[in-house]
């Protein structure tokens, strides 16, 4: 199955290069199902081009509550914003033990809007001198 960004960007291609996507003109190419699959090695080229150009120098990443995407040494990738002193996880507003390299903006997902960062966050107290229901407490 070939993965639907490189088949929407060989389609894309066949397109822009005056073809039907799902043609079968001898002049574009041969023994291949579909025009489209001409493009398939250009589309790879460029959507693998585009994927490293997407990642930029952390120093250039917003410190503004934004939430982006980030590379970690221990962790991979990570979705994080800046909050007060450092890069926060958004699953657990935990500090970033490791500094992020590198960073880009997160996709927007199918159907949907892009939404502003809010303005503030708020994180829980955490206390550990209350004592632990049924634990003699």
């Amino acid at each position: 199955m070939t993965d639907p960004r490189i088949e929407a960007a060989a389609r894309a291609l066949c397109i822009q290069n005056g073809h039907d996507p799902d043609g079968q003109d001898s002049y574009v190419q041969s023994g291949m199902d579909a025009n489209w699959c001409a493009f398939v090695d250009d589309a790879k080229a460029a959507l693998a081009a585009a994927g490293a150009a997407a990642w930029r120098p952390i120093e250039t990443a917003p410190k503004d509550g934004s939430l982006i995407l980030v590379t970690v040494k221990h962790i991979g990738c990570d979705v994080v914003s800046f909050w007060g002193t450092g890069w926060r996880e958004t699953t657990n507003g935990l500090m970033l033990r490791d500094e992020p390299t590198h960073w880009q903006p997160l996709p927007t997902p199918p159907n949907a809007t892009p939404q502003a960062a809010p303005g503030a966050i708020t994180i829980p107290e955490v206390r550990n001198d209350r004592p632990i229901p049924g634990k003699g407490g």
